[in-house]
């Protein structure tokens, strides 16, 4: 069959947005053109005219917004494109593509802030929510007498159980005879991680000996 596809014979059909030349608050307008119906360009001008109703009247030329070039033909008219309508008058100069937004700015001044300043800008994908350190309460195994020492643990070491195992020991020196070898709760449940570490907790260190059941938490309220 020589028939051509249906596809082919469909209407071209075209979105553009239109200013009013001049008018700084005239948002773009959206105007459909359908081939079909809109054959040529002084069907275009009309349609035109009747889509932004503007105060001089009959559109009779169509220009680009930023250069302010004359658009003759249909086919020099680009689909998601804006441009300016006017009369028989000339181009008149205006950032028309900022007109929407300036509008909205003026419209809700409140949501524009500026700056605050002497402080840096910083692209978004810079920006990480900063972790705060875990801050914990070491006693030493057995020791009632002596208060409890606070540890800041940086949660980049929370993974590393061995190096807090070493800061551990550094810190408590030779209260722990032989060096920290294991960690545990106040009340006697062993940690082997450092993630189970919780903020503003009571925490024993044990060295070779097994843990011993004491009264730790009131060092934590003693003066």
């Amino acid at each position: 069959s020589s028939e051509k596809p249906s596809f082919l014979s469909q209407p071209v059909v075209k979105n553009i947005f239109m200013f009013r030349n001049g008018d700084p608050y005239y948002e773009a307008r959206r105007i459909v053109i359908n081939q079909k119906r809109v054959s040529n360009f002084e069907t275009l001008l009309r349609e035109v005219t009747g889509g932004i109703q503007a105060p001089f009247g009959a559109v009779r030329t169509i220009y680009t917004p930023r250069g302010g070039h004359k658009v003759n033909s249909m086919e020099n008219l680009k689909s998601g494109e804006q441009y300016v309508a006017a009369g028989r008058e000339k181009f008149k100069k205006l950032d028309y593509l900022e007109i929407g937004s300036r509008r909205k700015r003026m419209l809700h001044p409140a949501q524009v802030k500026p700056p605050p300043q002497n402080r840096f800008i910083v692209s978004a994908r810079f920006l990480k929510p900063i972790k705060e350190p875990c801050a914990v309460f070491v006693v030493a195994n057995g020791d009632v007498l002596n208060s409890a020492v606070r540890l800041l643990i940086h949660q980049r070491m929370l993974g590393q159980f061995d190096k807090i195992l070493e800061m551990i020991t550094e810190k408590m020196g030779l209260r722990v005879l032989g060096g920290v070898r294991s960690l545990y709760t106040y009340d006697g449940t062993q940690v082997n991680d450092g993630n189970q570490l919780e903020s503003g907790q009571l925490y024993v260190a044990v060295g070779r000996e097994r843990f011993k059941k004491l009264p730790y938490i009131d060092l934590l309220f003693s003066k």
